[in-house]
């Protein structure tokens, strides 16, 4: 079975298309959505309506943030006003659609949850190697996907931190995969990223795909998003 997965598309249509377009090329039999879908970037419900037909879509908090006036105010500013700003966009059809996003999903011995699979619900981070091996115990599968951070990696059960961009995963090891981000990555590398991932041959493929980060920018410049948005996209930070 091939998997394509993707995660914090953050409203970002330019670089979801070009994401799709790879996709469809390569045939996946399945395609699964880690949530964050709006927030950040300028177009939240034509990215919503891009990925409404994908076989699993899960929450993000940002999709959250649209129920939960008390996350968003948790926000960094530049979140806050992002997501405010998104707020006064979608339709209620669209809000009423990302607050009833599941928070985590299994199969084929996949695990698949925003941020954590100890507590999906609650938005925490899996920021270092003492995160990632606790979150072990929380899940049963062999592989855990992940978003939420933007910065793909990959941690084994053995406690590896594993940056290659291709690999096949050993039979009895257990891995947790950050797939990294569609639409604002933050490993420095400024273009589009998703995985897709061979349960039969155990093989993972990180996919980078150049967009056009300009015609984002003009979008979000339009919209008068704050400068430091506009500009992480450039800098892949």
């Amino acid at each position: 079975m091939l998997y394509a997965v993707v995660s914090d598309i953050h409203a970002n249509y330019e670089a979801l298309k070009v994401v799709l377009a790879d996709i469809e090329a390569r045939r996946p039999d399945r395609r699964i959505c880690l949530g964050d879908i709006v927030g950040y970037n300028a177009a939240p419900g034509e990215c919503i309506d891009l990925v409404k037909d994908f076989d699993i879509i899960l929450m993000g908090n940002h999709d959250y943030a649209v129920k939960d006036q008390e996350l968003v105010e948790k926000f960094n500013f530049h979140a806050r006003l992002a997501i405010e700003w998104t707020l006064e966009r979608l339709s209620p059809e669209e809000k009423q659609y990302l607050s009833g996003l599941p928070y985590v999903d299994k199969e084929e011995g996949l695990t698949f949850v925003h941020a954590t699979p100890r507590h999906p619900d609650q938005w925490g981070y899996i920021m270092n190697i003492d995160d990632a091996m606790d979150s072990f115990n929380y899940f049963s599968t062999q592989v855990c996907f992940i978003g939420h951070t933007h910065f793909p990696v990959i941690v084994s059960d053995a406690g590896e931190i594993i940056m290659e961009k291709r690999l096949e995963f050993r039979r009895k090891s257990r891995y947790v995969v950050n797939i990294g981000s569609v639409g604002q990555p933050r490993d420095g590398d400024n273009r589009a990223c998703y995985v897709l991932y061979d349960t039969e041959k155990r093989y993972l493929e990180y996919v980078r795909l150049p967009y056009d980060i300009e015609a984002t920018q003009k979008r979000m410049v339009k919209a008068k998003f704050p400068h430091f948005l506009v500009n992480r996209l450039t800098e892949g930070r």
